[in-house]
Formats: structure tokens, sequence, C-alpha cells
């Protein structure tokens, strides 16, 4: 007696039913949960499905042509000096586990609920390694030639010392860096899915022991070398991750650089402001005084002294008004230079007007003096 087993992925359920139907096998709707798997039609043929994979069962050979992920065979036989032990039945299998014969009468427990869940099982560790070997092979073709072309960069801006050549350089870098990291990604995913398929493959694997224990550590064999290319890329997106570090920090000392350079320059035009700016305002305040006041009466050096710190206030005081205009609060600084400023003004004011008093009173009694002793 030999039961057979289609297994499809679930998102083709549809498809398979019409299949199904265009070859004249009907099913009824049937909702029946099971330990592992789900039933959800049956007539002459059994559908179901264990996570994301569907599956059909007969009970008879049936041939049905469709694309499906795997057929797998199940017969009936009695053991022979071939066959694995196994507390379900003695059994053999052929084809790569597309051929299981087993020592064991029919019941549903069995062949409709463990046998298509860990064939489920059994056939996503196969496809997601192949998938993890495609994408292996794939990437480290790829990472080679990464790393063939960041050496060729990574030499070049390590000589530069042009801002624009780094900026470039970063932006191919980062290019790389983000191409890869979605590729290493992808690849870690399947990984990580394929790892839970196995165990969970492993454990049904336990339960049948013989054959099925072997490939379940055939899988993790290959799954060695699975991580090792995950480690491998791992270290690579790292190392191109570095590089893009040093390189950024190059650029940020070169612009560092450049900076200082500019204030240094700054600096000193902001020094030849300053003495321009002093210049001009001692020399129009001078006129000005001399134009409205009598500063003639004044010592030179107290006019001289006066003039100077009016100007050196005027000089702080614009950069305090400058500074209350872009922070908009009064700060003590500005309240200080006003008050001096005011003073200042009051005695370049007062000054002239009290030495001239005094001249004029001075020059009254001189003539006082002089008339009185000619009488």
């Amino acid at each position: 007696m030999a039961y057979v087993y289609y297994f499809f992925h679930h998102d083709d359920m549809e498809n398979v039913i019409n299949v199904l139907k265009n070859s004249g096998i009907s099913l009824k709707p049937k909702f029946d949960r099971h330990r592992y798997v789900e039933i959800v039609a049956s007539n002459s043929a059994l559908i179901g499905k264990y996570k994301n994979i569907g599956f059909l069962f007969f009970s008879r050979e049936v041939e049905i042509e469709y694309d499906f992920l795997k057929k797998v065979t199940v017969e009936i036989a009695a053991a022979n000096e071939t066959f694995y032990d196994s507390r379900m039945g003695r059994y053999a299998v052929e084809d790569d586990g597309e051929l299981l014969r087993i020592d064991r009468e029919f019941d549903e427990e069995f062949f409709v609920d463990f046998i298509p869940a860990m064939y489920t099982e059994f056939i996503k560790s196969e496809i997601l390694l192949n998938e993890c070997n495609l994408l292996a092979d794939v990437i480290s073709r790829e990472e080679t030639e990464i790393i063939k072309r960041i050496k060729k960069l990574s030499a070049e801006a390590e000589k530069s010392t042009n801002m624009g050549e780094i900026e470039s350089f970063l932006a191919e870098v980062s290019g790389f860096q983000t191409d890869f990291f979605k590729k290493f990604m992808e690849f870690k995913d399947v990984n990580e899915e394929l790892f839970s398929a196995m165990m969970n493959f492993d454990v049904f694997a336990r339960g049948i022991g013989g054959w099925f224990i072997e490939k379940s550590e055939n899988f993790k064999d290959y799954f060695e070398r699975l991580k090792y290319f995950e480690s491998k890329f791992e270290q690579t997106l790292n190392g191109i991750r570095d590089l893009f570090t040093l390189a950024s920090l190059k650029l940020d000392t070169l612009r560092n650089r450049e900076y200082l350079e500019l204030q240094k320059r700054t600096s000193s035009l902001q020094a030849a402001a300053a003495i321009i700016e002093f210049v001009a305002v001692y020399y129009y305040t001078m006129k000005i005084w001399e134009h409205f006041l009598p500063i003639e009466t004044v010592p030179k050096i107290l006019s001289f002294l006066m003039l100077t710190f009016f100007t050196t206030s005027i000089v702080v005081y614009t950069e305090a008004l400058s500074e209350l205009i872009r922070e908009r609060r009064v700060t003590r600084g500005f309240v200080v230079v006003t008050f001096l400023l005011i003073i200042i003004l009051f005695l370049m004011v007062y000054t002239p007007l009290i030495f001239s008093a005094g001249a004029s009173l001075s020059a009254y009694h001189l003539s006082s003096s002089y008339g009185s002793s000619l009488h």
C-alpha cells in the first residue's frame, strides 16, 4: 500500500484546488485540526496545511501536472535487514527521502499528521539551505569586487588633502555600505529562517530516528559553513563602516583646519576694521567737538584723554549694541558701557565750558587790574 504526498506553498492553495477540479478530483470542505496539521478539504484526497506549506494526501498513486515543491511516497512494506530501527516502525529511505518504506499499519496520527509536518520542515530546510548557498555565492563575488574597489579608493583618499575628493570617496563608500548591508541582512534573515526550520526538523527526526537524524546532522554541517559566511560578511561590513568613519574624521580635520585658517583671517580683518573704526570715530568726533565747543581752552593732555576714552567707548558700545540685537536682551556689559559713554559725553560737553568760563573770568580780572593801574 502506497500513500502519495504533494507539497506546495500555501499561497498556491487556490491554484492547486483548480488543478484538482480540472483533473476530475472533487473535494469537500472539511475543517479538522490535528496535533501538527490542519485539514481543510477531503473526499478522494485530503488537502491540508502545516504553517505556510500546504499538502495533498492520496491513498493511491496519482500523477498531477503541477509544479509542486516536492512529491513524497510512503509505502507500507515488510521490514528487512536494510531497514532502520525506529520506535515508530522500522523503515527505509530511498531517493533522498522521496520514497519512505515503513513497516507499520496505517493510522492518521502518523500518516496524516506526523509525516506531512516532518516533511514540511525537511522541505523548508532544503529550500532555504539552497537559497542561502546561492546568496552566499552571489554576495561573496560582490564582496570581492567591493573590497578591490575600496582598496583603490582608500589609497587615493589617503594621499589626498582635497575635501571634494574625500567627499566623493565617502559618497561612494556609503553607497557600497548601504548596498552590502541590504544584501547581508537578506542573507541573515534567510539564515535565521533556515535555522528555525532545521531545529524543527531535528525534533521530528529524533522522534523517528535513523536516516532522518543523519539528514538533520548534514543540515547542521552545511549550516556551520553558512555561519562562517555570515561572520565573514559582517566583518567586511564592519571594515567598510570603519573605513567610512576614518575618512569622515579626516574630512572633519581638514574642515577644522580650514575653519581655523578662516577664523585667523577673519580675526585679522576684524582687528583692522576696529582700528579703522577707531581712527574714523576719533577724527570726526574731534572735528565736531572743535566746531561746537571751545576745546582750545582745555589742556591738550586732558582733551586727548577724553577724546580717546570717548572713541574707545563708541567702539565697545558698537559691539555691545550688536550683542543686544542678536540676543534680544539687555546685558550687564551694555548697561556699563552706556553709563560710561554718558559720563564721558557729559565731561566732553561741560569741561570745555568750564575751562572757557574760567579763561573768560581770568581775562576779566586781568583787564580790571590793568585798568586800575592806569588810574
